[in-house]
């Protein structure tokens, strides 16, 4: 049978790997959280820039939506000019 100091002394080597495994079990998260988080940073800024380009786009389109409006109104005004003077 193991006496009170042999039990203390697999206790401690137990306590021992435990504390290692722990160590590495923490390092490894640690490292997979750097990692998660430089890719989590990329993907906002991709989005902002996503979301830069969506606006810009949609003002592009307003713009030429308006301009559009604009000539279809002077086409219509120059047919009217050209009916009173013909």
């Amino acid at each position: 049978m193991l006496d009170q100091n042999d039990l203390a002394a697999i206790r401690m080597i137990i306590k021992e790997e435990l504390a290692v495994s722990e160590n590495l079990v923490l390092e490894e998260t640690e490292r997979t959280r750097n990692i998660l988080e430089e890719q989590i940073n990329t993907v906002q800024k991709n989005l902002e820039e996503l979301t830069q380009y969506y606006r810009i786009t949609k003002l592009e389109n307003d713009n030429t939506a308006l301009l559009l409006k604009m000539i279809d109104e002077l086409s219509r005004r120059i047919e009217k000019l050209e009916k009173k003077t013909a």
